[in-house]
């Protein structure tokens, strides 16, 4: 941020979390919102568009929070705060923990009244459609066009009782995603200037006419202070990848926005990361990272999504960041466990033992450069510390080797081969 003092989220009670009051997610294609990507999506309503960081909903947990409660069903709320609750009482660091470490991200209106549930989002983030030119096997049709069309080519994916699998058929596009879309860069219009943070998700956001759309939009508006921050899986062509760089450059120079960050997602290297993320190729990802890595005006990240099928790989990956900071330096690593949908997934699958030495090799080669990277390091920790059982989850595991089996069938690939380890 450009501000010289740097100004705290002004927490009263455990457990606030400064995302329940800064952020806001519109997942357009669903047509709803969250403030935490683990967080209950709830319905926009085009006709009061303005207020999607104000919803009843939001602003319930936000006064469950200020009551010194976590927004547990008992409690009245959702009960989506779990993940960190469990990190917390394990004593692990959390993603609430982290939140509240960054500075100037509080909306304005808390420096006036700290107990203030209706306030200014500071951190906007866009889900704009599913277009996406990978199938992760953590993701689904919620967030990739190729998942979509994959389950309505093939049928929905069963259980292990051969019952259709929850969020795994074939999903209708919401009809008021162009409406919103609209009614979003209106918005941005009158108001990129109050962000501090506006972050591009997909899908695959480069491949996304509506990155097109955003990026005219802000090229209307004079917001000095703004942070861009773009998601991409960098498999993309290099001339479209080049193009939008280069336009985005503009929009820094003209000062029209203050910064901007690009987010690569990857969640290991070699081949087991390649099966997780289907999709994706190590050596693409590497030409156009290293092309980022030599643009010294923009802010680059490295994003891990941590599943059992990619933590043995997670070393690999972080050496080469490591060789990539001698060329560069102003490249974070950071990791978070796979959201309550995809939990079939999850290394607590395969219980706390289990991990013992990858987490030990993990932690080994984590970058130590600064405080940043000591609390991202104890974040990873804090996903292996959360782990309450000891031993494989049998049920888990039945549910684990069942989904990848049919995957397997659909996409004429074998998860044994190349995971021997994680077939127990």
């Amino acid at each position: 941020m450009f501000e010289k003092d740097k100004k705290y989220f002004p927490k009263i009670t455990d457990p606030q979390c400064q995302l329940k009051w800064n952020w806001s997610t519109l997942w357009l294609a669903d047509g709803k919102t969250n403030s935490c990507h683990r967080c209950k999506k709830i319905p926009l309503d085009p006709n009061n568009f303005d207020q999607f960081h104000n919803l009843p909903h939001k602003i319930n947990e936000r006064k469950i929070m200020l009551s010194g409660k976590w927004p547990t069903v008992e409690n009245g709320g959702s009960g989506h705060c779990l993940h960190c609750k469990k990190v917390e009482d394990k004593g692990g660091t959390s993603d609430r923990m982290n939140m509240l470490k960054m500075s100037n991200q509080a909306p304005p209106e808390l420096y006036d009244d700290p107990e203030a549930t209706t306030v200014t989002p500071k951190i906007l983030e866009l889900f704009m459609n599913r277009t996406c030119n990978m199938k992760c096997t953590y993701c689904g049709p919620n967030d990739s066009s190729q998942w979509n069309s994959e389950l309505k080519k093939h049928g929905p994916l069963m259980d292990i009782n051969g019952q259709p699998m929850q969020g795994f058929k074939y999903k209708l596009t919401n009809n008021n995603q162009r409406l919103l879309m609209d009614k979003t860069k209106e918005w941005l219009k009158r108001n990129a200037h109050t962000l501090s943070r506006l972050h591009l998700a997909g899908g695959e956001t480069f491949y996304q006419s509506e990155l097109d759309e955003v990026l005219g939009t802000l090229e209307t508006t004079r917001s000095k202070h703004l942070e861009l921050n773009i998601i991409s899986n960098l498999m993309v062509k290099e001339e479209r990848f080049k193009s939008v760089i280069d336009r985005i450059k503009n929009l820094v120079a003209d000062r029209r926005i203050g910064r901007f960050d690009l987010t690569a997602s990857i969640d290991g290297w070699g081949p087991e990361a390649e099966f997780a993320r289907t999709g994706l190729k190590c050596e693409q990802f590497e030409r156009l990272f290293s092309y980022a890595v030599e643009q010294r005006w923009m802010t680059l990240h490295v994003n891990l999504t941590v599943t059992s099928m990619t933590v043995r790989s997670v070393p690999l990956l972080l050496k080469k960041i490591k060789e990539y900071r001698k060329k560069n330096k102003k490249i974070s690593v950071r990791a978070g466990a796979c959201d309550t949908s995809s939990l079939r997934f999850h290394p607590a699958v395969f219980g706390s033992k289990f991990w013992q030495e990858d987490l030990k090799n993990i932690m080994d080669q984590w970058p130590q450069d600064d405080e940043q990277d000591r609390s991202q390091m104890l974040e990873m920790k804090g996903i292996f510390d959360s782990i309450d059982n000891p031993d494989p989850n049998p049920t888990m595991l039945k549910t684990f080797k069942h989904f990848l089996d049919q995957l397997d069938q659909r996409r004429n690939t074998n998860w044994r081969e190349i995971y021997p380890y994680l077939d127990i």
